[in-house]
């Protein structure tokens, strides 16, 4: 039977531990002034709103609004109780409990998913036997064992291989496993007749794990391909637990090396992450099969400074880098470096030719900055002998270079191009100016009367009619606004300028905002009229010397200069708020469905095809219920 823990030992573990021990494994801090921030581990964010006081030994989101003492933080992370987080905290600070005050962890998890988990392991020990111990799976072995991969790799991958004849499925009818289970498991596949398959057949699997290590799903690979219609690599379909847009492949076993060096790398397929792992290099993770996605960077965010991104040197792998740096700098803070494999090798070709010293050497110093990449990249399929070609790559590269930020490095890569192609430098500077200034502007559109329009978007006027709203700004994070950024940075302007407009959102219980730096406006703003005793509006410039931070800064100088005729009619402030809250909301909602619509029908998949249409239809009307 457990005991209470007294009151005065809670009280001497906590104040015998620094909180910043604690929360350092899951969330990478960094000293800004009085507080440490990072990214928030309860949310999806790009920029860090989670803070930590080492002086008050607490936590707080300045986003979802998350916070408290160290016993707290552990209690949501690892959705334990309090005796148990007490336990916890204690073991990591090396703080002696007895052992009548601790009680077993059992984290509370949905029992569909507890139940899903042990079937997926179930399925992952029975492959991997298969190819380890029997006859069935040595040509599976002998494919993998010529890849380079010895047992003890093979066993912390715990590959395996799926042979014919549904074994997957007649185990766990031996095993009594509910049918229907089965059906939801996506293990399988369901014939017209009503009966079940074996998925994946005569494929060696890839046991693909969350990043707590769960195994939620399977990648099945050939051996060899016999017709160019069968997909080399195939996935588990997205089930209950697995969700491909969201899931970092070895993230688990790579996190603490990632930690540890600040540093991701990033492989195109699992089995470079696999040779990579064998050879030493623990920090390497790969995206799903598909393009990198937004959560999957945010993911890296949370444990790394920097991303390595080492592709296949071939050309799709080179395309699929240029869509990456795009993907990661568009949603991180991450400094991007690229890897080019020598030789037009993949990682796994480069490892199974050389040493792993010779690897490793390339990871160090065959590096490349995004620039320098992209105009390596705009090179391919160009015979730069040819004038005009000539002419037209060094325009390419030239928007590129207005893109960049610091003159100095602009500059020394104007001057690159200039000894390259024997141009002038005044003549390359001639050509790169007007692209600068279109570039500081912010413009997003060819039309030079729109030149100085940074944001727009449309709103309803109150009689059905669409009304273009447009943003008059020289600020250029206006100009990367999307349509739901632009609805709340003028609400935040509403509220800040408008008594009855911050009565009208703070009074409503449903609105929040949505991305990190309006939210943290408002919040600090909030924090800012109860300090100063001041009401609204506020003294912009006086709120700035308060926010103190740039971004936000640059998002209160970006409402300074808003026109004051956009605030004559306090109706419009619904308007906004309905994109935010309803409007763009179910957009998302409508474009997920019509997605998985489009995978149904390729699955010939007909009750799920049915079940998605009627969805769809449901949202589109409402959709027009909201537009009439």
């Amino acid at each position: 039977m457990v005991t209470r823990i007294p009151e005065n030992l809670v009280t001497e573990i906590r104040e015998k531990t620094d909180i910043v021990d604690i929360i350092s494994p899951y969330v990478q801090l960094k000293k800004q002034g009085r507080n440490l921030f990072g990214l928030c581990p309860f949310h999806d964010e790009r920029t860090g709103s989670f803070s930590v006081n080492e002086d008050k030994q607490i936590y707080h989101c300045f986003s979802c609004g998350r916070g408290g003492n160290v016993f707290s933080f552990i209690m949501e992370i690892e959705q334990i109780s309090f005796p148990q987080a007490v336990a916890k905290v204690s073991e990591r600070s090396g703080i002696s409990l007895d052992a009548r005050y601790t009680e077993r962890v059992i984290p509370q998890v949905d029992p569909k998913v507890r139940v899903l988990r042990e079937l997926y392991v179930d399925a992952m020990r029975l492959y991997h036997h298969l190819l380890m111990n029997t006859t069935a799976g040595e040509d599976a072995l002998a494919y993998l064992q010529a890849r380079g991969l010895d047992d003890p790799t093979l066993n912390t991958y715990m590959l395996g291989y799926a042979p014919e004849n549904d074994v997957l499925l007649n185990y766990f009818k031996n095993k009594a496993v509910d049918h229907q289970l089965l059906r939801e498991s996506e293990l399988f596949i369901e014939w017209s007749d009503g009966s079940l398959h074996d998925r994946f057949v005569n494929r060696i699997l890839f046991p693909i794990r969350d990043h707590a290590g769960h195994t939620i799903a399977f990648s099945g690979r050939l051996i060899e391909q016999t017709s160019p219609d069968e997909p080399k690599y195939m996935n588990s379909p997205e089930s209950l637990l697995f969700n491909k847009s969201k899931e970092v492949f070895n993230l688990d076993l790579a996190k603490e090396a990632i930690r540890q060096t600040k540093q991701v790398i990033l492989f195109e397929g699992f089995m470079d992450v696999i040779a990579a792992f064998q050879a030493g290099v623990r920090q390497g993770v790969a995206s799903m099969g598909t393009a990198l996605t937004r959560e999957q960077v945010q993911q890296l965010q949370r444990v790394a400074e920097q991303i390595v991104i080492a592709y296949d040197a071939d050309q799709a792998g080179q395309a699929a880098t240029k869509r990456a740096i795009q993907v990661v700098q568009q949603y991180s803070n991450l400094t991007v470096n690229i890897v080019h494999i020598p030789d037009q090798l993949d990682p796994d070709e480069y490892l199974r030719m050389h040493d792993v010293q010779a690897f490793q050497n390339v990871l160090a110093h065959h590096i490349e900055d995004p620039v320098s990449f992209q105009m390596r990249y705009l090179r391919t399929n160009r015979e730069l002998t040819n004038q005009t070609e000539i002419f037209a790559y060094v325009g390419d590269v030239l928007h590129i270079l207005a893109k960049i930020t610091e003159p100095v490095v602009r500059d020394t890569y104007l001057r690159q191009l200039a000894a390259e192609f024997d141009i002038s430098l005044s003549a390359l500077n001639d050509q790169l100016t007007p692209l600068l200034s279109s570039s500081e502007a912010g413009s997003t559109s060819a039309n030079p009367k729109r030149a100085q329009r940074s944001a727009a978007f449309n709103r309803n006027d109150g009689n059905g009619n669409a009304q273009e709203i447009t943003v008059q700004s020289a600020n250029p994070l206006a100009g990367t606004l999307g349509r739901r950024q632009k609805a709340e940075l003028m609400v935040l302007a509403w509220i800040l300028r408008d008594q009855n407009a911050w009565l009208r959102v703070t009074n409503d219980p449903n609105f929040k905002f949505i991305d990190v730096p309006y939210a943290t406006l408002f919040m600090l703003a909030d924090v800012y009229q109860q300090e100063k005793q001041v009401s609204v509006p506020l003294s912009l410039p006086a709120l700035m010397d308060f926010v103190q931070k740039p971004a936000l800064i640059q998002i209160l100088g970006t409402i300074s200069a808003l026109p004051a005729d956009l605030f004559t009619d306090l109706s419009q402030l619904e308007d906004y708020m309905h994109v935010i809250m309803q409007d763009e909301p179910l957009m998302i909602k409508i474009n997920q469905l019509r997605q998985e619509l489009a995978q149904a029908k390729k699955m010939h998949n007909e009750p799920l095809v049915m079940q998605l249409s009627v969805a769809l239809i449901a949202a589109l009307r409402e959709q027009q219920v909201f537009k009439n």
